[in-house]
């Protein structure tokens, strides 16, 4: 969430993480008649100024007529991730009928039919209804954080694969895991790249690799000297979930290397059928876990709980960004809910745990 601010002579000041993000807040936020007076790159101080992507701070003026006062906003923690939802209007609502107004608004901001029909066949549902909208939502959020922790925390182990189709962001998954390990939790890491007989480019996870001191190494004896204090991570070429040869070929390899910790990675961004197909992909290769990416490209958080709840996969992580630099979060209960429900309510006690 851009906070601006307000500085003398009409000018306002703001942060954003692009030349796009800057044109938009400088539209919705100051009007028509805003007029940037300069633009400078900020960079992370320390560790940060590689982790993350440069961002911009922008000196904007309004001219006449003056803006409305723009209110303080306080940033998330997870703001990069992606814009946040738009609140629904209650005008839109006033028509539809009290006992289904709830279930309108679930319906927009996400949630699918499956997910609305769980919740309505709740006992609490007709007291829901009649409800003030926040306080039902809250209730809402903390029936799902309990849904959410009742499922087991399974641990990764020292030996780590990224499994997907081509195009979900395996690689970039893999490093933002590095960089959480290596950096914040001073564990070793070893990585290995497999090409089997298709491409793997391995150019920027080389020297991303290099940057931070972790090994690389492509062949499958060199992974097995690994110490046993170190985290063997293991990169794989994009496969066709359609294809058996490819699928039997991962699943050899897996074996092969005693791999337990094995992380599906998917666009969020994805059709829900295309995920339901990555998920079913998933569960032939025994994978544990499940890593979102492209969270910057989602429109509609709602639709991600039917697959974080009530599955075997357990959520690992939300990325956004194609880069190395883009945006992660471990909190993914947190921040699933803080973007399905931006306005009011839905903020019980956060106590999600260690992923």
């Amino acid at each position: 969430m851009t906070t601006l601010e307000n500085t003398a002579d009409a000018r306002y000041k703001f942060v954003v993480s692009s030349a796009d993000e800057a044109v938009s807040v400088l539209r919705e936020r100051l009007g028509e008649h805003a007029k940037v007076i300069s633009v400078r790159q900020i960079e992370g101080a320390g560790l940060a100024r590689f982790l993350r992507a440069p961002k911009l701070e922008v000196i904007a003026k309004v001219e006449a007529p003056e803006p409305e006062p723009v209110e303080p906003m306080i940033e998330e923690p997870v703001a990069d991730l992606a814009p946040m939802a738009a609140p629904v209007e209650e005008e839109k609502t006033e028509e539809i009928p009290v006992e289904e107004k709830l279930a309108y608004i679930l319906t927009r901001a996400g949630f699918n039919e499956g997910m609305i029909g769980r919740i309505r066949s709740l006992s609490s549902w007709e007291k829901l209804v009649k409800m003030p909208l926040g306080a039902a939502l809250t209730e809402i959020a903390v029936i799902l954080r309990r849904d959410y922790l009742r499922e087991a925390r399974k641990p990764l182990y020292n030996s780590v694969a990224f499994i997907g189709t081509p195009g979900t962001g395996k690689t970039t998954a893999l490093c933002k895991r590095l960089v959480t390990d290596v950096f914040f939790r001073n564990r070793r890491a070893r990585v290995l790249k497999l090409e089997f007989d298709r491409p793997n480019p391995n150019d920027g996870l080389a020297a991303f690799c290099e940057a931070m001191n972790v090994p690389l190494v492509r062949d499958s004896s060199d992974a097995m000297q690994a110490d046993g204090d170190e985290t063997l991570y293991i990169d794989f070429p994009g496969i066709s979930a359609d294809s058996r040869s490819d699928i039997n070929e991962i699943s050899y390899a897996l074996n092969r290397h005693l791999v337990v910790g094995r992380v599906l990675v998917v666009n969020a961004a994805y059709d829900a059928q295309l995920i339901k197909r990555a998920y079913a992909f998933g569960e032939e290769l025994y994978a544990t876990h499940v890593v979102f990416t492209h969270l910057d490209e989602l429109m509609h958080w709602g639709k991600l709980w039917e697959f974080v709840l009530g599955q075997r996969l357990q959520p690992l992580f939300l990325s956004a960004g194609q880069n190395l630099a883009g945006d992660f979060s471990e909190q993914v209960f947190d921040s699933i809910l803080d973007r399905t429900f931006p306005s009011d309510g839905a903020k019980p006690a956060k106590s999600e745990g260690s992923a």
